[in-house]
């Protein structure tokens, strides 16, 4: 079986070479919504772990983790797809093959906010501000919140932790409970919600 990241590779230099728009032929189509573009089959930034796109982590029947994009079509979105597309090809294809997951993360947060608002501490890089932007919060007292390890574009482990400093080359995130979030942001632990 084909693995998804190459699978992904691959639909990104198509979408670079201009093969774009919805693909009718396919068995799927539409997956999302008519008319959807089809640019990108599997999402270059998968799994990107910010819970704005509408996806979440679920957890598998056999107890590992995924992140689920059932609820995110962002990347079927002709303009989007289309600023992907111009965004990501700056860089040549080689470095696309070659960069992890922080550097479409970087991408991700600039198409997305105009900016990388998330940062590198030691080894770990948190994401909380990109996630908890635009969201009302408050401090609260004591929470916890997610440490992912993510390697080769794979979520290999989740676990929570109550500091930044106890994240090891991982990547930070709120604990995602219905519509709160609780996490950690500007020295303090918040709980925020959707405005």
């Amino acid at each position: 079986m084909e693995d998804l990241r190459e699978r992904t590779l691959k639909d990104l230099f198509s979408a670079l070479d201009g093969i774009t728009g919805p693909v009718l032929e396919c068995k799927y189509y539409p997956c999302h919504f008519a008319g959807q573009d089809c640019s990108f089959c599997y999402c270059p930034f998968y799994p990107c772990l910010n819970y704005d796109m509408g996806g979440e982590l679920k957890v598998t029947s056999d107890g590992s983790y995924v992140w689920s994009c059932m609820n995110c079509d962002l990347i079927h979105d002709r303009e989007f797809s289309e600023n992907v597309i111009f965004a990501l090809s700056r860089y040549p294809r080689q470095r696309l093959v070659e960069e992890d997951w922080v550097f479409y993360s970087k991408i991700l947060q600039e198409l997305l906010y105009g900016e990388e608002l998330a940062e590198t501490l030691d080894s770990s890089y948190n994401l909380m501000r990109a996630i908890l932007i635009d969201k009302h919060c408050e401090e609260f007292d004591n929470t916890e919140f997610l440490a992912v390890k993510v390697e080769e574009f794979k979520i290999v482990t989740v676990r929570k932790i109550r500091s930044i400093e106890e994240a090891e080359n991982e990547i930070i995130i709120p604990i995602k409970e219905r519509n709160k979030f609780y996490g950690f942001l500007n020295d303090s632990y918040v709980i925020c919600e959707r405005i």
